[in-house]
């Protein structure tokens, strides 16, 4: 595949070579907008992001904040509610252009039609159904503000539940956001904990910044569900403040829900879980010490499947404990976020009176449409010997980026979640080689 010829050159020609790229599409995917530039928190400076996957004439952005006891407001103004795309794909559009629009939390960017009629938004508490109905792409997203406690898990941005001085929903509980209820620890995985505080059963809730939209959501549980508190629930799960669609709320749940009888300890769900063919339940094996679950939602369709140990995407037949499909009140999505929690069922204190702990190594999201295959260019032999270079790819897709030094033999580097079409790389390991080759693969 790379040529008799590359396998002669000299080891004392110090290079960095870039081979293959090897993916499994071939095509840019459907259109996508992404945000490039989140202006930080009390910022007047301008949003900015790049369109793929539509003539910049065809389609202009849609932009929208919610300030804090205000509501949802039309940006740039509702004189001037739609901002062109420039040829090269980027627009740039001012949030701040009255009040107190520098305090905005959320920050919603819709790809639409150029001919398409956007209504005046001026304090609503939700943005009206028709707008995501009509987006073609869109990207929504709470930046970092004082008052949540804020961490890093899985690549994205994440801000922790609190509640006040009484319990909130779900149970009714108490939420705390102490490091001793979530935390992320040197292997990257996330922590949740029921403590017992103060005289209190304190639960924990993470919620993500941004909304991830239509595709397939996976969690790598690393607790066996099996031996969870019967009166203890674990939640994997979307949800918007908004009530439409049932909240847009999908669950992955692992609950016995106060019955340490029941044999079943897990649950998927479509909201409203009360009406016929929106919840089945399973049981994750006793002594299965990790398991993945997932979801991939459609525009007409919600598949869970979970299977026994680390996700694949071609999993053995042995491998997969269930399957479950629901076509049944599918919601659209809108502004939802997800959210990992860990909780107790009707506020009621643990079964075996002891703090509750799992362990959850990794959530993934990839986008429903088939990528390009990742692309590395500019590879440059750095003075002190590492190699740097540019890996090009589709916005949230996962790539693993490999090297050798024999084309023979190859090591994994680096497995990349693309936060933007493209990333520095550098290999500070090519210093002890004379050569080193690259290549790149596009994980489904």
């Amino acid at each position: 595949m790379f040529g008799k010829g590359l396998l002669t050159i000299p080891r004392i020609w110090r290079g960095c070579f870039l081979l293959a790229c090897i993916g499994a599409g071939t095509a840019l995917a459907g259109p996508a907008l992404i945000i490039t530039n989140l202006p930080p928190y009390g910022s007047t400076a301008n949003l900015g992001g790049l369109v793929q996957g539509v003539p910049p004439a065809e389609a202009r952005v849609a932009v929208f904040i919610e300030v804090p006891g205000y509501g949802w407001v039309t940006k740039p103004t509702c004189a001037q509610p739609l901002t062109p795309i420039q040829p090269d794909g980027s627009w740039s559009a001012d949030i701040t252009t009255g009040g107190t629009d520098e305090l905005a939390t959320r920050i919603a960017a819709l790809l639409v039609a150029t001919n398409y009629n956007e209504p005046c938004v001026l304090g609503l508490d939700f943005l009206p159904t028709n707008v995501w109905a009509r987006a073609l792409a869109r990207a929504v997203i709470t930046r970092p503000y004082p008052g949540p406690r804020w961490l890093r898990f899985s690549g994205y941005d994440w801000w922790v539940k609190k509640s006040g001085p009484g319990p909130v929903g779900p149970g009714p509980n108490y939420f705390s956001d102490s490091p001793d209820n979530v935390w992320v620890d040197a292997q990257g995985r996330l922590h949740l904990r029921i403590t017992h505080r103060t005289n209190q059963w304190q639960c924990a809730e993470l919620v993500s910044a941004r909304t991830f939209g239509y595709g397939s959501y996976r969690f790598q549980l690393e607790s066996p569900a099996d031996d969870l508190d019967p009166n203890a629930v674990l939640g994997l799960f979307t949800w918007s403040d908004d009530p439409a669609y049932a909240y847009r709320e999908i669950d992955i749940e692992c609950a016995r829900w106060g019955n340490a009888a029941d044999p079943n300890n897990a649950q998927f769900v479509v909201q409203p879980y009360d009406q016929p063919g929106h919840l089945a339940r399973l049981a994750v094996p006793a002594g299965q010490t990790n398991a993945a679950l997932l979801f991939t939602w459609e525009t007409n369709r919600v598949r869970f499947q979970a299977q026994r140990g680390r996700f694949s995407p071609q999993p053995a037949p042995g491998a997969v404990i269930t399957n479950w499909t629901c076509s049944l009140g599918v919601p659209q999505t809108g502004d939802e976020n997800v959210r990992l929690n860990l909780w107790l069922f009707n506020g009621q204190a643990p079964a075996r009176q002891q703090e509750v702990e799992v362990i959850i190594s990794q959530f993934q999201f990839v986008p429903l449409d088939a990528p390009r295959s990742g692309l590395l260019t500019n590879a440059t032999r750095l003075p002190g010997g590492s190699c740097r270079f540019t890996l090009e790819g589709d916005f949230d897709r996962w790539y693993q980026v490999l090297a050798s030094s024999d084309l023979n033999a190859w090591q994994e580097l680096a497995t990349i979640l693309a936060t933007n079409r493209s990333l520095n790389f550098e290999d500070s390991a090519a210093a002890g080689f004379a050569r080193r080759f690259y290549r790149v693969l596009t994980l489904p």
